[in-house]
């Protein structure tokens, strides 16, 4: 199976710069950028690195779902795709291998979707790494591993903290233990296995949102019995170099009302 890298990417041209070395150091079949439409130099970073990276750029910017989307007319079916964010460092040899060892590790369980390992500079997990499902009850718990990652300074506390609320965390990531494989509802797009028929199958990601994607991207594959997996053996560091600034919160709250209405009130309170 081809395994290709995708890197969606807007103004981020200077970690472009030091990320493309990294991604064709690893022996992907097909590296691509995937651009929406950048104001900064972005295309001309590509653009040094001549035919060894495709670049595949938006007339206007669309958002995050709609420019992963690009990558869709790019390859066939039966393709692995590797997202990977454009503010993300590398911290796995050999990945398209290992890619399709951990694909192949889930086949069975008609897995189409796995993310992998994302942390911060100091090394700890994401406490967002993969989540419950997009619902009031996932709302609700969704503030727990930030709590707790709060309090990571004063482990004694930390670690009372993750015991009395580990019951209610069984979808969320322990951020003071070693990740471990786990399924999961939804999983970070940042550092993420998709297989290609299965991503065109789905129609891709929702244009109209340009926040919350991936949760709606996991809905619909619960509902056509799609798996997801988190499985930390491709690791990253997300280095968080923010594009969005103050739009990002307007966007989340939008996208959280787009969801509701797409897919029913009844189901955004009851599910869990």
């Amino acid at each position: 199976m081809p395994v290709v890298a995708a890197i969606p990417n807007y103004n981020m041209g200077d970690n472009l710069d030091r990320l493309l070395p990294q991604v064709l150091a690893q022996g992907y079949d097909d590296v691509y950028v995937l651009d929406d439409a950048s104001t900064d130099d972005s295309a001309e970073v590509v653009r040094r690195f001549g035919n060894d990276v495709k670049f595949v750029r938006s007339p206007r910017n669309q958002g995050a779902g709609a420019n992963r989307n690009q990558i869709i007319d790019c390859v066939d079916d039966r393709t692995l795709i590797h997202f990977v964010d454009a503010d993300m460092e590398l911290q796995t040899d050999e990945i398209p291998a290992r890619a399709r060892e951990v694909f192949a590790r889930y086949q069975h369980r008609s897995v189409g979707l796995i993310g992998g390992l994302v942390c911060r500079h100091d090394g700890v997990q994401e406490p967002h790494n993969y989540g419950a499902v997009f619902s009031a009850w996932g709302g609700i718990t969704s503030g727990l591993p930030l709590l707790i990652d709060r309090l990571r300074d004063t482990p004694r506390l930390a670690a009372a903290a993750q015991r009395f609320a580990g019951p209610l965390m069984r979808d969320w990531p322990n951020i003071l233990a070693t990740p471990t494989p786990t399924p999961a509802y939804w999983l970070h797009e940042g550092n993420m296995l998709v297989d290609s028929g299965v991503l065109r199958s789905l129609g891709g990601y929702d244009p109209e949102l340009r926040c919350h994607e991936t949760q709606d991207l996991a809905i619909r594959m619960e509902k056509r019995g799609i798996g997801r997996q988190f499985d930390p053996e491709i690791k990253v560091i997300h280095l968080h170099i923010d594009v969005r600034g103050k739009n990002r919160n307007r966007w989340a709250n939008r996208a959280v009302r787009q969801l509701i209405r797409k897919h029913g009130l009844m189901r955004w309170l009851c599910d869990r």
